[in-house]
């Protein structure tokens, strides 16, 4: 469109918002703003727009992203007359502590000046205060550095905009959470060993890593021991240089964990100096690993772990029971430890498959194992009630190991009904009911339990006590479960610990009790592998010396027994037991076929 003065010469974006000036010339037309009515001076629009945009920019510290934050309220307006003012009107937030320790700083437009200079600049406006700054880099035309010290990174962020360039450049420091990625190459790896090597005191044998990521050779890799692949890395260069190490100062290194060190005592197998001040574990176990090492000289102060004993004592205890050779702890003399005075190193006797209170017990628990458990493995268990005492008790529990079933092992839920644990089970009813009483009832349970085949050879026995009144031994070992369901017959372990009396001329069981879990894989690997030169004995009907013969009380048990199991009267149960010669088992056969065939009359059934 023409002006009324002549053609309208359309003016350049370029000229038409440079710095805001539309102070045109000529013919141009004029666009002005109405004042505010409210306001009595200008305003100066470019300013206020520039210190708009910059105050918006500000890094609050309150993430570790380092992004820009922005409230609504501080950009409301106020009375008198600003309502419409774009300048925000808040206060500068504080910089909260990391949680991890770091800090990253950004320097925007910081790529103008070198980086001597900067942190020269740097260093003498915060000082007394340390500057080390790591992994220096400039991305653009921003130089961005990382930190570990509160103190410092504080002040840094309330030096935003204060400190004057050479060429009137106010420096922009922005201070956030953050530390950089770490990634161990053959370079960094090469470094790690030469800043080692440069520490270490060959003739003391003595390591210094104090803050090691601040030395000057490693500042520009992130270099801290916190991080378990640098840890490893600094502990397999020591196992391949100087294995001989005896003293390690790990000093002011944010350390919170190194549960994951493994083999330890292998790799450093003659430290005896340990120092591990001011860095950031909880608790002692963190140290699990170092246990077994020949340590004499601990430093734990200044780590959180100090603050959970107000005791003194509990405290040199706690520490003596991971390393019981300590003469010093944060550097403080102890008391010699409390031990036996022993002049020369001894060691446990060798481990015994057998141990016997008493030589001449050997022959009788022998001769009464292998009877016993020649029948227990039969298809009859029958003749083990001339085993047990009339009134024997017997009872069974059952677990998994290690307290849980592992997802590839055999289930045990045979044994899970019966299972007398008291710590479980709690109805006394119930415990009565689980505990086998009399020699009929325990020789019944024995019969319902799945087949077995025991190896004798991997039996461990303990005879701890040997009178002329009572015998007391332990059993374990192993055996295969038959006819279980599974296509590999499950290897389990067992415990018996069997209370003897003297019977007669023989022996019988009073007490017993039963434990039975899963093989370890390591035991199942060994199961049946004896070679066994001579045949096995010939079954015998007995595993006592001289058979007791079965009384009148006895067989009273089996018949009542037998007509709870059968629901026959007591002279019919009576008339099974006597045709069948009291043998409890055929007598349970013979009544299950004679049902069969319909040759039980009814009577036998009325009670």
């Amino acid at each position: 469109m023409a002006s009324k003065g002549g053609k309208y010469n359309k003016p350049s974006w370029r000229s038409q918002y440079s710095e805001h000036d539309f102070r045109g010339g000529g013919e141009t037309r004029k666009v002005s703003f109405k004042s505010n009515k409210y306001k009595k001076d200008n305003r100066n629009w470019a300013a206020a727009s520039r210190a708009y945009l910059e105050d918006e920019d500000i890094d609050m510290g309150a993430s570790s992203g380092g992004g820009r934050n922005f409230n609504r309220k501080q950009f409301k307006g106020r009375r008198g007359g600003r309502g419409d003012s774009p300048v925000p009107n808040h206060k500068k937030r504080r910089l909260l502590e990391s949680p991890f320790g770091w800090y990253r700083v950004t320097l925007p437009f910081g790529n103008k000046y070198e980086k001597a200079f900067v942190l020269k600049t740097l260093l003498e406006r915060i000082q007394p205060l340390p500057l080390w700054p790591i992994t220096w880099s400039v991305n653009g035309t921003t130089a961005t550095f990382y930190m570990d010290e509160f103190k410092a990174a504080e002040k840094l962020y309330d030096l935003d905009r204060q400190i004057q360039m050479p060429d009137g450049f106010k420096l922009l420091i922005k201070v956030s959470h953050g530390m950089p990625n770490v990634d161990v190459n053959s370079e960094m790896k090469e470094k790690i060993k030469l800043t080692m090597a440069k520490r270490y005191n060959a003739a003391n044998k003595a390591l210094d890593l104090t803050k090691f990521h601040a030395d000057p050779d490693l500042q520009d890799n992130f270099c801290v021991l916190f991080k378990p692949i640098i840890f490893l890395t600094v502990l397999e260069i020591i196992a391949e240089n100087i294995p001989e190490i005896e003293a390690i100062n790990l000093f002011d290194n944010k350390i919170a964990n190194l549960s994951y060190l493994k083999k330890t005592n292998e790799k450093l197998p003659h430290l005896k100096i340990l120092h591990l001040g001011n860095n950031k574990f909880k608790d002692l176990s963190m140290l699990d690993p170092f246990i077994g090492l020949p340590i004499v000289d601990i430093v734990l102060n200044g780590n959180p772990l100090c603050n959970k004993y107000k005791d003194q004592e509990a405290y040199i205890g706690e520490v003596r029971k991971r390393f019981p050779k300590v003469m010093k702890l944060d550097g403080i003399d102890l008391p010699p430890p409390i031990s036996f005075d022993i002049q020369e190193e001894t060691h446990l006797p060798p481990i015994q498959q057998t141990f016997l209170c008493n030589q001449e017990g050997e022959s009788i628990v022998r001769q009464f194992l292998e009877q016993y458990f020649l029948i227990f493995d039969s298809e009859n268990r029958q003749p083990l009630l001339q085993a047990y005492h009339e009134s024997a008790l017997f009872s069974m529990t059952m677990s998994y190991p290690y307290g849980h079933r592992d997802k590839n092992a055999s289930w045990l839920n045979w044994y899970t009904t019966d299972s007398r644990n008291l710590q479980k089970v709690q109805d006394p009813d119930r415990r009565n009911k689980l505990l086998k009483q009399g020699q009929v009832a325990v020789v019944s349970f024995l019969q319902e339990m799945p087949r077995s085949k025991h190896d004798i050879h991997s039996f461990t026995v303990d005879l701890v006590v040997f009178t002329p009144l009572m015998i007391v031994l332990t059993v374990t070992g192993m055996f295969k479960e038959l006819k279980s369901g599974h296509k590999v017959p499950p290897t389990r372990a067992f415990f018996r610990t069997l209370v003897i009396v003297p019977a007669g001329s023989g022996f019988c069981i009073s007490n017993e009790t039963l434990h039975i879990t899963n093989a370890t894989d390591e035991q199942a690997k060994h199961i049946f592998k004896t070679v066994v030169s001579a045949p096995p004995p010939t079954p015998v009907a007995s595993p006592v010396a001289t058979p007791a013969p079965i009384d009148d009380s006895t067989r009273q048990q089996m018949v009542t027994a037998m007509a709870e199991q059968s629901t026959m009267n007591l002279e019919w149960s009576r008339r099974c037991l006597e045709e069948t010669q009291w043998d409890f088992t055929r007598a349970l056969s013979a009544f299950a076929d004679a049902q069969k065939q319909g040759l039980i009359p009814p009577e036998a059934f009325v009670k």
